[in-house]
């Protein structure tokens, strides 16, 4: 069966204005949704039934496609589980007419059904998540190891997005955000994953006067303990990833969550992952 596989991420490395654009920095990671054609109907949510419907209309088609959703992303929680199904949908009807969208067309089409995020593009990108325009391509990430924990509860994007004081809090906070975007740019483009790591940390910090995770310090403080590079936070979301060298041991990664999760009591572990290149992949799924 033919699907259109796209990776989730682990919030945002970065997020705020800039340069007087709202923008995100990608945090790809290696967990996946997958979009497939069906046999017949089944149930889709309406952010994809609404992707199917535009692309349909930007291609100038009339069909009736049967789409299913392989989900792995968990909702809500900031890990671009909405962006990865509504990019999905989009390439996966184009396939269907044998045409294949640009990242910039994907972009087009989704961002007339919410805010969203990058991850479909290929590397690590700066993406503003309001217009759908890549700003800056930042290339193939290191494969920074994370382990994902989540805050509780759920966060809707599109009422985020429409706060009337975000965007006064992130001009009051500009010379962080803009300090966080020059190091994890530098990182990235040197591969200098520490660079990355503390630009991510200092985006998480400016960002608790707009979206407080409650044990960011105490997970911060034990992450530098036990050699992490950083931590970084869905913005708009409930996760926070604590960050490590690719080469760091399973054995000091393992014994960090532990140390979090017998001192910061209102966290749930999620999962291990890495970082990776964003981008959409075409082929053949499992059912």
């Amino acid at each position: 069966m033919i699907g259109v596989k796209v990776p989730g991420a682990c919030g945002e490395l970065v997020q705020g204005i800039h340069n007087g654009q709202f923008f995100l920095v990608t945090c790809p990671i290696n967990i996946y949704d997958t979009v497939s054609y069906a046999t017949r109907r089944t149930y889709i949510p309406y952010k994809m039934s609404q992707a199917r419907k535009k692309t349909l209309a930007y291609l100038g088609k009339e069909a009736w496609i049967n789409l299913r959703l392989h989900r792995r992303l968990f909702r809500g929680k900031g890990m671009a589980s909405s962006s990865a199904d509504i990019a999905g949908v989009i390439q996966l009807v184009a396939n269907y007419f044998d045409r294949k969208l640009t990242e910039e067309e994907v972009a087009k089409i989704a961002i007339s059904i919410e805010p969203t995020d990058g991850i479909f593009c290929e590397g690590v990108v700066k993406f503003n998540y309001r217009q759908g325009e890549i700003i800056e391509r930042w290339g193939t990430p290191p494969a920074i190891q994370m382990l994902v924990f989540d805050c509780g509860g759920t966060v809707n994007t599109i009422r985020f997005n429409r706060m009337h004081k975000l965007e006064e809090y992130y001009l009051a906070h500009e010379q962080e955000i803009s300090q966080a975007v020059d190091l994890v740019k530098q990182g990235m483009l040197t591969g200098d994953y520490n660079l990355i790591g503390r630009g991510a940390a200092l985006s998480a910090y400016a960002n608790q006067g707009i979206l407080p995770k409650s044990e960011l310090e105490e997970v911060m403080v034990i992450s530098e303990r036990c050699g992490g590079i950083g931590v970084n936070v869905a913005h708009s979301g409930t996760v926070m990833g604590v960050m490590f060298a690719p080469e760091e041991s399973a054995e000091v990664i393992e014994a960090c969550k532990e140390e979090i999760l017998g001192t910061c009591q209102n966290l749930e572990f999620l999962q291990k992952v890495t970082m990776i290149s964003g981008g959409m992949h075409i082929g053949e799924c499992s059912r």
